[in-house]
């Protein structure tokens, strides 16, 4: 008697986690490449991160139109309901309360995946980027060839100009308080080879990240205190002594750059922007290399020299705004920088 054709082996599930604050547009946008995957067998879980600007109620829309029509099921959760939930329907949106930060928002999806356990791993995805249809089987492909690999990331390439890449992968020093991005301004057909960049890589960008349920089971959630920028940085070295990082180059990825907290690489970044960055540069030092600490502070103090001689007193402002309040043992989050700010005369749309 025939034993029948062997049975066809299904891939482990991924579950893809988007944070959105007051970027429904990008958000949807990014949805819909996410429709194009090679990969069928995913779960998309969007955190919308208390934005109280109709955010959830956009993303339920589109849900309900375009992704239903596909045949594709959704809901929406209130943060207080995800106790005994599990990422059972294609899409699911977590309406949060407030807003947690990136590492914060982040963390629901995490956990909300992680409570299905047949996901193995999760893929962090800015919500201001676009996806091609491999490039999540890519970043699959490059962790299976690697049994220590925890993390692995994209190619990321500029939206607006989709032969130029932004970065393959970040560096970071601790002693100098400084890093850069690995990559940047090559194109598509010169990028550096897999061997060099993950030799002298420190984090995945955390655009466009792949962490595995055994990386997060060993290693725990994004660290929440950030709120803001250094999280795959913490991530990463948490996780250094059991986990190698690496990536995946021909999972390519397009960012806008900072569409929810006016960001970008053209020039000087937002307040929001520029606080976190600076304040947890000094907070990464203190957990990780103490010693450090005053050679981080003295690039601050650089920093803010260098805006005021380019006449940028707010920048000057903001640099001291995050020194003073890492020596204060103060950190801030919500709508302070605001409220912070100088009246002036309004300039139009900023």
């Amino acid at each position: 008697m025939s034993a029948g054709p062997a049975p066809v082996a299904v891939a482990p599930r991924v579950a893809i986690a988007i944070v959105n604050w007051r970027n429904a547009a990008d958000t949807i946008a990014c949805l819909e490449s996410l429709q194009h995957l090679a990969d069928p067998d995913v779960a998309v879980i969007v955190c919308e991160n208390g934005s109280g600007d109709g955010s959830a109620e956009k993303l339920a829309a589109w849900a309900a139109g375009p992704l239903a029509q596909a045949g594709r099921t959704f809901r929406v959760l209130q943060d207080s309901d995800l106790g005994n939930a599990a990422p059972d329907h294609y899409l699911t949106i977590i309406a949060s309360q407030r807003n947690l930060g990136f590492a914060g928002g982040n963390n629901l999806c995490i956990s909300l995946a992680l409570a299905d356990r047949d996901i193995e791993a999760v893929w962090l995805l800015n919500n201001d980027t676009e996806v091609l249809p491999d490039s999540l089987s890519a970043l699959r492909a490059r962790m299976a060839e690697d049994p220590r690999m925890g993390i692995c990331g994209s190619t990321l390439v500029y939206h607006h100009d989709k032969t130029t890449v932004q970065a393959v992968a970040g560096r970071y020093d601790i002693a100098r308080g400084a890093g850069g991005e690995i990559g940047q301004g090559t194109t598509l057909a010169t990028l550096p080879s897999r061997a060099e960049v993950e030799a002298q890589m420190s984090y995945p960008p955390g655009a466009s990240m792949l962490a595995s349920r055994r990386f997060i089971d060993a290693v725990g959630l994004m660290e929440e205190s950030y709120f803001l920028y250094f999280e795959e940085i913490d991530w990463t070295l948490r996780g250094k002594s059991q986990f190698t990082v690496g990536w995946a180059p021909g999972s390519v990825v397009f960012h806008k750059e900072g569409g929810s907290i006016g960001t970008n690489a053209r020039g000087r970044p937002s307040d929001l922007s520029l606080y976190y960055n600076l304040v947890n540069r000094l907070r990464v030092a203190k957990r990780f290399q103490p010693g450090a600490v005053p050679a981080n502070i003295a690039r601050l103090c650089a920093i803010a020299a260098k805006y005021g001689l380019k006449g940028d007193l707010r920048g000057v402002r903001i640099v001291l705004h995050a020194l003073g309040d890492f020596l204060a043992g103060r950190y801030r989050t919500g709508a302070w920088l605001s409220a912070s700010r100088a009246p002036t005369p309004s300039q139009g749309k900023s």
